[in-house]
């Protein structure tokens, strides 16, 4: 358990901050302690007083929050729209068969809380169906069939539960039960206090409704049109907590943090709250408190993509700070795609220590954003725990610590990144042709490819060529050996 030291902080507020200002910063370098938009505790400033700003790394992040702080509400509403459109077209047969109904007045109307209206994410991706196959080729160490799962590859399962996990309760309900054939538990749609709005979202399913022997919790990730998602995603802020280091801020208050500056007081261990406005961490732990008591010999996965995959990496940690042991010694492993960075390498280094034995996988595509921030700068240093399985763009998988291009911004992988965005676009066109109709790219994604083509590495994290390398991936034995 962490020792309980007076907590650290350090909070950026970029909405304090204006456009002029954040420019300055870039330009002269000025030192960190000097800005008015950060709080933090004195013994941190001090540390602060040499460290000068990285404006390839800090100012660029800091000007991408105050953007995407401009743009929240009109990209908020794009999205609205756009996933309307989507779902009006696909409901009603395509773009013509729409006109028709028009004229024939049998228009079927969107609805947003129903089991077949997707997401945008939904659009790039539509698949449901669990991949099953008898071949242990590219299985994870330790990470072989579950009987009761029929053979289906586990690296599947948790991205299907990982992706899925974007959409609405009853669309979760029915890929479960009628795809999967598994045991719905719950969805979760949780209090953010800070942010004063459901913000986190996750569900949990077991593999059967007796005896199970896997249960599954996942975390929603990172929604396309959420500026405050991609902001959280990008932020520096983080809060001490005790020994076990230095923790990303944001992904903490999305988990359910109470207390930004004191992680005691932020993270009580008895917690009584609205019942309208659960927190994901005690709301999850409560219930799989519950589900060890009926299924004994179950084993804990904990997934997600994108932020969800953050929220994923730093549940455990919180178990660990509550020495929740029942839950602790049930958990089998944490397995993430996308994920962004959680906290510094005391954080890491603490975490992988408790979990022991335990999977500790996060999985990167090719060039994906995401992995490689918050940025692992100077004095900052985000750095992830557990191994990496890196998936260059023909899915050929190496299990390794770090992706190579830590941070997104260093300039030398720039026509690298162009490159393999170009090669995604095309390898797109043509796979379902070479490997079949389950791979065959919708007009969604190749959309999103193009965009991809601007802001290279943003396409590639789409949950669909996470999906591909899950059932198309290899690892190759002598990097297995490795761990």
């Amino acid at each position: 358990m962490a020792s309980p030291k007076s907590s650290g902080y350090m909070i950026f507020h970029p909405e304090k901050a204006g456009l002029l200002e954040i420019f300055s910063l870039c330009l002269f370098k000025r030192k960190l302690s000097d800005c008015n938009f950060i709080e933090t505790t004195h013994e941190t400033k001090l540390k602060l007083e040499n460290v000068r700003v990285n404006w390839l790394l800090v100012g660029l992040t800091f000007l991408l929050q105050k953007i995407l702080s401009l743009i929240e509400k009109p990209l908020a509403l794009f999205g609205e729209v756009l996933e309307f459109i989507l779902n009006l077209f696909s409901l009603n047969g395509g773009f013509f068969a729409l006109i028709f109904r028009v004229f024939t007045g049998s228009v079927v109307t969107p609805k947003k809380d129903s089991a077949d209206y997707r997401s945008a994410l939904g659009f790039i991706d539509g698949r449901l169906d669990l991949y099953k196959t008898s071949s242990l080729l590219s299985y994870l160490p330790q990470m072989g069939p579950v009987d009761s799962a029929n053979n289906i590859k586990l690296l599947d399962l948790c991205m299907m539960a990982s992706k899925v996990v974007y959409e609405n309760e009853a669309y979760v309900k029915n890929a479960v039960t009628k795809h999967w054939q598994m045991q719905f538990v719950g969805f979760y749609d949780c209090w953010n206090v800070f942010d004063e709005v459901k913000g986190t979202q996750a569900f949990i399913f077991c593999d059967q409704p007796e005896d199970a022997k896997m249960i599954v919790v996942a975390f929603r990730g990172t929604e396309p049109f959420n500026a405050k998602d991609w902001s959280t995603d990008v932020d520096l802020s983080f809060i001490s907590m005790g020994d076990m280091g230095q923790a990303h801020l944001g992904f903490m208050k999305g988990l359910g943090l109470q207390d930004e500056k004191d992680y005691l007081k932020g993270w009580p261990k008895d917690y009584q709250g609205e019942k309208d406005k659960p927190l994901a961490y005690y709301i999850i732990r409560d219930t799989l408190k519950s589900l060890l008591l009926k299924h004994k010999n179950a084993k804990i996965l904990v997934t997600g993509h994108s932020l969800g995959g953050a929220l994923a990496a730093i549940f455990p940690s919180i178990l660990i700070l509550h020495e929740e042991t029942t839950i602790l010694n049930s958990l089998w492993g944490i397995v993430t795609y996308g994920q962004p960075r959680v906290g510094d390498e005391t954080f890491a280094s603490y975490v992988e220590t408790h979990l022991n034995s335990k999977l500790c996988y996060r999985v990167v595509y090719s060039y994906d954003v995401v992995p490689r921030v918050p940025f692992d700068g100077p004095f900052f240093e985000y750095k992830h725990y557990g191994w990496c399985i890196y998936f260059n763009s023909w899915y050929d998988g190496k299990v390794m610590r770090e992706a190579p291009n830590k941070n997104y911004f260093n300039p030398i992988y720039l026509l690298s990144k162009y490159y393999h965005a170009w090669s995604d676009l095309i390898k797109s066109l043509f796979l379902g042709k070479t490997r079949g109709p389950d791979f065959k790219e919708s007009g969604t994604s190749t959309a999103f490819r193009l965009v991809g083509l601007i802001i290279p590495g943003l396409a590639s994290h789409s949950p669909r060529d996470y999906v591909n390398a899950a059932r198309l991936g290899k690892i190759s034995k002598s990097v297995k050996e490795m761990v």
